[in-house]
């Protein structure tokens, strides 16, 4: 029996990679926001109109800090029904749709940088679009899990500083 029979009759949950805040953007509109407020109360206090055009810009930023905070995505894989389940939104008020195992062609690994994981992504390739999963700190198990959940190829990109495969075989081939 193979590894793959193997994992095939093993019971298997369901895959959940969630991305996180993106705190980047939220401090950014946030600080936006905070700014054209505090511009809006000098102009409220001189008796200036410009004061509604900043405040109207003030709750605008912030109310898009709020939003970039609270608003997720996430890929699920469900072996069992063989798809990918991709969600964008808040709880209730998301954006969903499902594509199936046999429009994915690999699972695409890239690794910048061997001692900085967070520099790396993982993206499946599919039919006519590349999606790209959220950042994780062991991209290396992940994109083998994803493969051989889909049963798919996975392909390994490195970086300036992977290790010379050309090397390897040299040390091989001769000894």
């Amino acid at each position: 029996m193979t590894r793959r029979e193997l994992l095939k009759e093993i019971a298997c949950p369901d895959l959940v990679l969630r991305s996180p805040v993106n705190w980047t953007a939220v401090l950014f509109l946030a600080g936006l926001g905070g700014l054209h407020l505090a511009m809006c109360t000098q102009a409220f206090i001189n008796g200036r109109w410009e004061a509604f055009l900043s405040l109207i810009f003030g709750v605008v930023f912030t109310l898009a800090a709020v939003a970039c905070a609270l608003i997720r995505s996430e890929v699920v894989v469900f072996k069992d029904d063989a798809q990918i389940l991709l969600r964008t939104g808040l709880s209730r008020f998301h954006y969903q749709r499902a594509v199936p195992f046999e429009h994915v062609q690999s699972v695409r690994l890239t690794l910048l940088n061997q001692h900085n994981t967070h520099e790396s992504r993982i993206e499946l390739v599919c039919d006519g679009e590349v999606i790209e999963c959220p950042p994780t700190v062991v991209p290396r198990q992940e994109a083998l899990c994803l493969a051989l959940l889909m049963e798919v190829r996975l392909v390994k990109v490195y970086g300036y500083d992977a290790p010379d495969v050309s090397d390897r075989l040299d040390k091989l081939t001769s000894a």
